[in-house]
């Protein structure tokens, strides 16, 4: 069977698209994978075929751009919704020309129209995946356009209001590419595709207004790191003391609040020692807290998180979903998104603080939030949670509906 796998943005969506990848390879399927061109190194690293999308996600988020201006709203904003340059038709002739011959199509947020409207038009089956709850649901608020929790009643419209909102922005500029492309329009080509949910059902359990016949919730889409030699520094860091706490916001770096939230942060941690996994927008190392490492370059989580006393984090998907199976409380730091989402989740769960404000720092806030994830509750609850999600396998069940669908 061949499967065409696709998606759009930061390291936190190659990581789960390459995890799939690897999976069906591995299980014999021929599998081409199309992501942001930043993707392409560790899909060379899994022996996997890639194709690099135009345009790049880093782009996005420099100061001014689209995706910039979401992250520092906390959500999406009109502006960064018009201003979002898709690059429609280069995407739609690049996946139109890897797709042929595919059984099925899976495809994630950003670049999902493009995918399952050629999915269509090849006759593959069309299947969507997302990272967090996005389809209306009277379970929960829609978790990716960072709104504030909703009574019940108000969250399934709210669900229909931000599906719609999507199509209609992307509506426009997908279906002038195809014209170019001599390809009659298309409506929505998400309606009544089967949606893989690549979470925890241990997080978030299956609404009851979900149909199985259409949806799947599968487990995280993990990929297990081939550890190689570890940095000498941090280890030597990580052996010469208390476990440390573990600082890091992933993509949400250039946030221009940066330097004050690292400033509260440092304040109301000491004197722990900190691991800092930040670059840009941040001290220089002769400026950091003694007792503060900054980490160089990459570092695996599932080999950091259990070292360390706590994460915090700013709660994208897959962090979230990290420090659970590491068994570690987290701080959340929620940003922009879907990370409002995902805090809330974990404080609920009673493995992490309340979430801090990024917005409105304050060193008390940060020091109530350490008492809170030092506490023998938390403590005890993200043994647990770590224990009851051990088990799951969401690169299995997601091929196990793949191989399904493809027949």
């Amino acid at each position: 069977m061949k499967v065409t796998l696709v998606s759009y943005g930061s390291t936190g969506d190659a990581l789960p698209l390459v995890a799939l990848a690897a999976g069906l390879d591995a299980a014999g399927h021929r599998v081409v994978t199309v992501g942001d061109q930043a993707g392409a190194g560790l899909a060379a690293r899994h022996g996997l075929e890639f194709h690099a999308l135009a345009g790049s996600f880093q782009e996005l988020m420099e100061p001014g751009r689209p995706a910039a201006l979401a992250v520092e709203a906390g959500h999406f904003t009109w502006k960064s919704l018009r201003d979002y340059d898709a690059h429609d038709r280069a995407r739609l002739a690049l996946i139109q020309k890897v797709a042929r011959g595919s059984d099925v199509v899976v495809a994630m947020p950003t670049a999902h129209y493009h995918a399952l409207a050629v999915a269509r038009d090849i006759g593959a089956r069309p299947v969507l995946a997302v990272l967090q709850p996005l389809a209306p649901t009277h379970a929960m608020t829609p978790a990716g356009a960072g709104l504030p929790s909703l009574p019940r009643v108000l969250r399934r419209p709210a669900g229909r209001l931000v599906q719609r909102a999507g199509w209609l922005n992307a509506k426009g500029p997908l279906n002038d590419a195809r014209r170019a492309l001599g390809q009659a329009p298309v409506e929505d080509p998400t309606r009544d595709a089967f949606t893989l949910c690549a979470w925890s059902p241990t997080l978030v359990p299956h609404p009851d207004d979900w149909p199985t016949s259409r949806f799947a919730i599968t487990g995280r889409w993990h990929l297990p790191t081939r550890h190689g030699e570890p940095d000498p520094a941090l280890d030597a860091f990580l052996d010469a003391g208390e476990p440390p706490v573990y600082v890091g916001f992933g993509s949400m770096q250039g946030f221009t609040g940066m330097h004050r939230l690292l400033d509260a942060l440092f304040a109301g941690l000491a004197p722990r020692r900190i691991v800092l996994a930040c670059g840009s927008g941040t001290p220089s190392d002769e400026d950091l807290p003694a007792g503060v490492h900054r980490v160089a370059g990459f570092v695996p989580h599932d080999w950091l998180f259990p070292r360390c006393a706590a994460i915090v984090h700013h709660c994208g998907a897959g962090t979230a979903h990290q420090a659970v199976a590491a068994g570690v409380p987290s701080i959340p730091v929620p940003i922009s998104m879907d990370q409002p989402f995902w805090a809330d989740r974990l404080h609920r769960l009673g493995v992490a603080s309340a979430p801090l404000n990024p917005r409105k720092p304050g060193v008390e806030l940060v020091r109530r939030a350490v008492a809170a994830a030092e506490s023998r509750p938390v403590r005890r609850h993200a043994a647990e949670l770590a224990r009851r999600t051990a088990d799951e396998d969401g690169i299995a069940a997601a091929i196990r509906q793949i191989e399904r669908l493809g027949h």
